[in-house]
Parts: C-alpha cells; sequence; structure tokens
C-alpha cells in the first residue's frame, strides 16, 4: 500500500510524513516506512513536476493537506482528478473547488492526527494480476553485479525468473531480492525492493513479465481530454507522463505522437504535461484505445 502525501508546501509534507519516521530518497521521491505501509513525498514539488508525478504513479491512497487555495494546489487537484485517485483523505478548513472530482470522495478533516490514523489502518491487499514493477535506478556494484531499485505495484516480482525492462525492451533475470536489506523470495505489492539482475544497466522503466500485455511505440491512439482549467494551445511540444516516463512529443484530439517510445496497456491514462506553463503544468490526460 502506497500512500502519496501531497501539500504545495515541502515543508507542510515533511512535518506530516516525519510522524512516520525517518525517509530515504530516491530520485526526488522520499519513503517512509509506516509499519507495512509506505509513505511516498514527492520532495521536489512544486519546483520539479516530475517527483509529483512519480509519486502520483505509485500512490494507492492520498492525504492532500491544504492551508490556502494556491496555484499549486490546483495543480494537485487537477491531477488526482485525471487519474481518477478517488482513495484519501483531505486535510483542510477551506471549502474548496472539487465538486465534481475524485476528491469528493475522500474523508474530510481538519486533523493531521486523523489523517495519520486513517494511514495506519489502511491494509495492504494482494493481487494476481501480472507482474507491474517500476524501477528508479540502478547501478553496477563491485562482486555483486547490477543493483536495481523500485516498487511493485501488481503481482509478484520472484528471484531466479526472467523478466523484460520497457520500454527498452531489454531482458533481465533476477538474481536475488531484499526487502528492506534482507534475503526474500519474492517482492509482492506494495514492497520496495533491491534486486541484483543479469542485464544490462537502466535509468528506469517498468519490469514486467516476458510475455506481457503492454504495447511500445511512439504513435498512441486514443482520446485526448483537456483540462478546462488549462486554458493555453498545445500546438508545440509537450510531455507524456506514464509509470515513470516521460516523453516529449505533440498531442492531438485522438492521437499521441512521442519522439521516443512509451510502454501502456490499452485503456490507460497518459497525463499530458506543458512543463514550461507557469500557470497550470498538468494540460490533460490522454486515454490509450481498447
Amino acid at each position: 500500500m502506497f500512500v502519496s502525501v501531497l501539500s504545495d508546501k515541502p515543508e507542510v509534507r515533511t512535518q506530516f510524513c516525519s510522524l512516520f519516521g525517518s525517509a530515504t530518497a530516491s530520485d526526488g521521491i522520499s519513503f517512509y516506512n509506516a509499519n507495512g505501509r509506505v509513505v511516498v513525498e514527492p520532495t521536489l514539488f512544486p519546483d520539479k513536476i516530475q517527483s509529483l508525478l512519480h509519486s502520483l504513479a505509485i500512490a494507492d491512497f492520498v492525504v492532500l493537506i491544504v492551508d490556502q487555495l494556491t496555484p499549486h494546489v490546483g495543480e494537485l487537484i487537477v491531477a488526482l482528478d485525471l487519474l481518477r485517485k478517488d482513495k484519501g483523505v483531505l486535510v483542510t478548513s477551506l471549502n474548496l473547488p472539487i465538486g465534481g472530482t475524485a476528491l469528493e470522495k475522500y474523508e474530510k478533516t481538519n486533523d493531521i492526527n486523523v489523517a495519520k490514523a486513517k494511514v495506519l489502518e489502511l491494509n495492504a491487499t494482494q493481487n494476481e494480476e501480472e507482474l507491474l514493477a517500476l524501477i528508479d535506478n540502478s547501478q553496477s556494484v563491485p562482486e555483486v553485479g547490477h543493483v536495481a531499485h523500485g516498487i511493485v505495484k501488481s503481482g509478484k516480482l520472484k528471484k531466479e525468473e526472467s523478466f523484460f525492462i520497457l520500454p527498452d525492451k531489454k531482458e533481465v533475470t533476477v538474481r536475488s531480492v531484499k526487502l528492506n536489506d534482507k534475503d526474500s523470495d519474492f517482492a509482492g505489492v506494495g514492497d520496495r525492493f533491491n534486486i541484483v539482475y543479469k542485464g544490462d544497466l537502466i535509468e528506469r522503466g517498468i519490469l514486467v513479465p516476458l510475455r506481457n500485455t503492454f504495447d511500445v511505440t511512439t504513435m498512441v491512439r486514443g482520446k485526448f481530454i483537456q483540462s478546462p482549467f488549462f486554458k493555453d494551445d498545445l500546438g508545440h511540444k509537450i510531455y507524456v507522463y506514464h509509470n515513470y516516463q516521460f516523453v516529449e512529443g505533440k498531442v492531438s484530439d485522438n492521437e499521441l505522437v512521442l519522439d521516443t517510445p512509451i510502454a501502456y496497456q490499452k485503456g490507460d491514462r497518459l497525463l499530458v504535461v506543458d512543463q514550461s506553463n507557469q500557470k497550470l503544468r498538468i494540460a490533460g490526460v490522454f486515454t490509450s484505445a481498447w
């Protein structure tokens, strides 16, 4: 169970997350262990939109803390609604404009301790879906081999099995799995892992079974829905974000044309990002065709 803690103020996020102990950091995200639940904090947001997007790719549950309505709070609301992140708790005393959005389903409180208790009540669930693991990074360790770090979103990551890294389509074989620096036969849903693997070094990617249902392409057909709060033209280059992938390209009503391939499954919701926009960086969502 991954819990994303969001606010437009980094110090507010850090204060809440510190209730669960100390952090480990990786590529703009901080992780906190909350008794089997992993609390995720987008350390570099609002300066870096990718930090927020990484935390949303992971999130099963959201804690949104708001003490005033700012443009960056609006950006958070838009992103959560477009990705249909409808499980969470809203910590505020304000009457926010969330009618008709996914955030309408959030439990509301003005007490930070209620939000903490809600996180600790969450139950992790296993599922029988195919493996989907997100890799943060990897490095070569002398006398050990290549080591990758990541999280499991669905299925199980088992040692001695082979997988594909997407979108590169590179095959890797997992030699060992560690959870909290302890050897394990597998990593399951909600686990943050280290693996030693045989294969090329990878920067970031999606780990999936050799037989899988992902498409990897530079042209995605489907439907683009622009956020009603995004008022600018999108005729220029934009970015598309999905599962740790941040790819440049162009968007039209029914097509994404990208500079490099992106991995996705039919029906996935891909965020369209105008990274240099000074008002709202989340432009809309593109749903890939079935």
